[in-house]
């Protein structure tokens, strides 16, 4: 008979009304003060009661960490932020009421949406000060180098006048008959030229102990501004790096006078692969350049930049001139390994390099001209060529 299916059956001892009369089964209830949240909220057990006892526990735990530890920030000192938290806390796991007068409230009346609202607020303004401090402190600590840098050039200018008034004292000296004036006078002469050396040496020692502890201080400061000054087609750095860097790595060479060597590289036959295959083609041809610079140029030093278009750019430190030539031909071998940009291409692309090593007081514009000048006759003479600048010393001799 169907009169049989509507028969009610016992419902599972789990579904069963309790006491109180709940339902057993969950129910949804909405976040207060955010509409578009919902949580699933479990009929009271004592193991539900236990849980959610483990739970609040967890979450006055995290939030008073936040509270013992703030930060200060320029609006609010961290005994505020301390005591916003601890208000926060003392809501979220004992149902303190955030208006005074009210009393307490139960885990469903709670501010939950506040609760978040005031901890992500909190972190965001401790993360764009720490952010802002960051970026002041760097950029004092390159100001402090390159304030250093402009010293040396003056100590330079003045060793160097002084040293040609000592020549010329000496061979005046030189000439007069009177023995004993002579010697005195000569012998004031080179305890002069003496004192002068030995400051010079104790300068240097000094500008090299400082750039060693800022070279250590700017690799760890210069990981905050990776991610703006990254070349997205390549993965290497951009324009905007390079003009960061080179200035950096004139004012480092003043300081600890070790070698540092810029190569200006271009990608040949780009024109002639954007014009047959497409640009697609030609940004896969770029972006292969920017690997096989990666392969060869490994240390943590080496600054790797795309210059633009199809032209890079490497500052490569403690390295001279020498073994900066053996490194290009390497890459130049890396470059003739890359697969090929589109399948039906028929001719190999290669790279053409302008070596130039920095000279004592040359500028930024001057390194970068020589190695231009480099890469030009690197490609006028057949291209894929490495090709090492003329020194500023044979050019002025």
């Amino acid at each position: 008979m169907f009169f049989k299916k509507l028969v009610s059956e016992p419902r599972p001892s789990i579904e069963r009304s309790s006491s109180n009369g709940a339902s057993g089964s969950p129910t949804r209830q909405a976040i207060p003060g955010n509409s578009s949240t919902e949580i699933s909220v479990a009929p009271a057990s004592p193991s539900s009661e236990a849980g959610l006892g483990l739970v609040l526990d967890a979450l006055g735990g995290v939030l008073t960490a936040l509270s013992r530890y703030p930060i200060d920030l320029p609006d609010r000192p961290a005994e505020k932020s301390a005591e916003e938290i601890a208000r926060w806390q003392r809501h979220a796991t004992m149902g303190y009421p955030l208006e005074e007068g009210a009393g307490t409230l139960g885990v469903t009346d709670r501010d939950w949406g506040g609760v978040v609202r005031a901890v992500t607020e909190q972190r965001r303004e401790e993360h764009k000060h720490v952010d802002s401090s960051i970026t002041e402190l760097r950029e004092a600590l390159w100001a402090c180098v390159e304030t250093v840098h402009n010293a040396v050039k003056i100590d330079h200018t003045t060793d160097a006048s002084t040293e040609t008034q000592m020549d010329r004292a000496k061979n005046a000296l030189k000439r007069m008959q009177t023995g004993s004036i002579k010697q005195e006078v000569l012998g004031a002469v080179l305890s002069i030229e003496g004192a002068l050396q030995t400051r010079r040496d104790q300068q240097q020692e000094q500008y090299v102990s400082l750039a060693t502890k800022l070279d250590r201080m700017g690799k760890q400061l210069e990981e905050a501004r990776k991610e703006s000054t990254t070349d997205p087609l390549t993965g290497i750095g951009n324009r905007k790096l390079f003009d960061m860097m080179g200035p950096r790595a004139v004012q480092m060479y003043a300081l600890g006078r070790q070698p540092v060597v810029l190569l200006m590289i271009d990608l040949d036959k780009l024109k002639l692969v954007n014009d047959m295959y497409g640009h697609q083609a030609g940004d896969a041809a770029i972006a292969n350049l920017g690997g096989a610079l990666a392969k060869v140029f490994l240390r943590q030093s080496d600054v790797l930049c795309r210059y633009g278009g199809d032209e890079f750019a490497a500052i490569l430190h403690n390295t001279d001139w020498k073994m900066a030539q053996t490194l290009a031909r390497r890459l130049q071998e890396q470059v003739a390994a890359m697969p090929a940009p589109h399948p039906a291409m028929e001719f190999s692309i290669g790279a053409s390099v302008g070596v130039a090593q920095l000279e004592a007081h040359e500028e930024v514009d001057e390194w970068i001209a020589r190695a231009d000048k480099a890469l030009y006759k690197a490609k006028q003479n057949g291209r894929d060529r490495v090709c090492v600048a003329e020194s500023l010393l044979l050019k002025t001799a």
